[in-house]
């Protein structure tokens, strides 16, 4: 029998009368995807860029055409999931995710890989908020809600905790070119889940805002361009003046247009809502964080140390496992203890970059890892828990389009963390470490500052 959404005739929210087990399968694939191809490149950067013959800068680009794609795109798919249907939107993004990963798989250019990675991140922020928004309408009691999209975290944890040990291996014995194409397989089974789910959207429909988006991308670009160009050319450079004088003057027009247009990028309902757009900002925190940990300590274990991937991969055991383990103890979390827990659980986060920061001094590589299982039970727990406080204060009419602020929050947060934090990763461990421990100790007190029930 074919599950529907149905409409809330009392609040015109589109709500689920049942949702079953293989759709939340099917939907925690997309996270998985989303997670696993963000990061099993890190491990995989030295093998991808010694292969097509690119530099530091091209390295980069490798990682963040992804995410920057999957930023820019993530309110738009919001706001298309809420106007035409979550499943309906779903469904198409994660073939043409499919199709990407095998362009990415072929590229045999710097060029071609960092396009296809565009397209793949394209595809990749259609899909995520779908799921999180098939969650939380499919889903009506708070406490079960929460519990589910914990078992969501947990699957994008899994992805997360895996792929530096399955990208170390694959890149080692198969090549990266299977990092890609192991997508092919994922794709399909999640496809064939969803394949009888449908939804009805919301009764009120969601308008399109082009013009931001177009904003959105050019600041990002601009932004990403200055911290890794910069690097390489000098930030004096004129035409890095020129990339920060765009990036500013986008941000400027951006708040412009939200104060002024009658049909804003962000919902007014949402941009209102104070304890939303603080959760929203400690998601980007988050995102810096804890993907930027993984980033520069891959880097810095094969750049530095010469560690080989397989090696490098092995070495990271210790934050992913205890990454794994935050994600299962995430399912504990409730509304009740949902705000101690990330005030807590980020400030172990921060302990444990800085403690890593600090060791790495010592030159024992053995003290320098220790403490980064800190940052991945932290890692670990703060996923989830701050995607059900953010839908918990979000009106369910715009579910798509708080999650898709949501996403673009922490994928913006991961952007820069690739910008800011990949040439820091060829020397010391100490300068990128300590920022990394910034960054969670803002969720910290973010987590204080929230007055509303999260």
């Amino acid at each position: 029998m074919v599950r529907e959404l149905v409409a809330d005739t009392g609040t015109g929210a589109a709500r689920a009368t049942s949702i079953g087990a293989a759709e939340v399968v099917a939907v925690s694939i997309g996270n998985f995807l989303v997670a696993f191809d963000a990061t099993a490149v890190y491990v995989a950067l030295p093998s991808v860029t010694a292969d097509l013959r690119a530099g530091t800068a091209a390295g980069q680009w490798f990682l963040d055409a992804y995410t920057i794609a999957l930023s820019v795109f993530l309110l738009v798919s919001g706001a298309l999931g809420d106007r035409v249907g979550a499943a309906r939107v779903y469904r198409w993004s994660l073939l043409a995710f499919l199709l990407a990963s095998v362009a990415c798989a072929v590229s045999m250019t710097p060029a071609e890989l960092i396009a296809a990675r565009a397209v793949q991140g394209m595809s990749a922020s259609f899909a995520l908020p779908m799921t999180l928004a098939i969650l939380t309408k499919g889903v009506r009691d708070p406490v079960r809600r929460s519990r589910t999209i914990g078992a969501w975290g947990v699957v994008g944890g899994v992805g997360i905790a895996s792929a530096p040990i399955l990208s170390g291996l694959i890149t080692g014995y198969l090549g990266w070119r299977w990092l890609f194409l192991i997508n092919v397989p994922v794709c399909l089974i999640a496809l064939v889940l969803m394949r009888g789910f449908r939804d009805r959207p919301a009764d009120r429909q969601a308008r399109f805002a082009v013009g931001p988006q177009v904003l959105l991308c050019v600041v990002l670009v601009s932004i990403a361009s200055v911290l890794i160009e910069g690097h390489e050319v000098g930030y004096g450079d004129p035409r890095i003046l020129v990339l920060i004088a765009v990036a500013i003057g986008g941000l400027v027009a951006l708040g412009r247009l939200q104060l002024r247009s009658a049909h804003p990028m962000i919902p007014r309902v949402l941009s209102g809502n104070r304890s939303f757009l603080l959760i929203v900002f400690a998601g980007g925190c988050y995102q810096f964080a804890s993907y930027g940990s993984l980033l520069v300590l891959s880097l810095y274990l094969q750049r530095v140390h010469g560690m080989s991937v397989q090696r490098a991969g092995i070495a990271l055991l210790v934050c992913c496992i205890a990454w794994f383990v935050g994600n299962l103890l995430a399912l504990r979390v409730t509304p009740a203890n949902r705000r101690a827990v990330i005030v807590g659980m980020a400030a172990t986060g921060a302990v444990g970059a800085v403690a890593s920061a600090a060791l790495s001094t010592t030159g024992s590589l053995t003290a320098t890892l220790i403490p980064t299982a800190l940052i991945g039970v932290a890692a670990g727990m703060l996923a989830s828990s701050l995607s059900a406080a953010t839908m918990h204060v979000a009106p369910a009419d715009v579910s798509g389009s708080a999650s898709g602020l949501l996403n673009t929050s922490r994928q913006c947060g991961m952007a820069l963390a690739i910008a800011a934090l990949g040439a820091m990763a060829t020397g010391s461990l100490l300068a990128p470490m300590l920022l990394i421990g910034a960054a969670f100790a803002v969720v910290s007190v973010v987590g204080v500052a929230v007055r509303a029930a999260v």
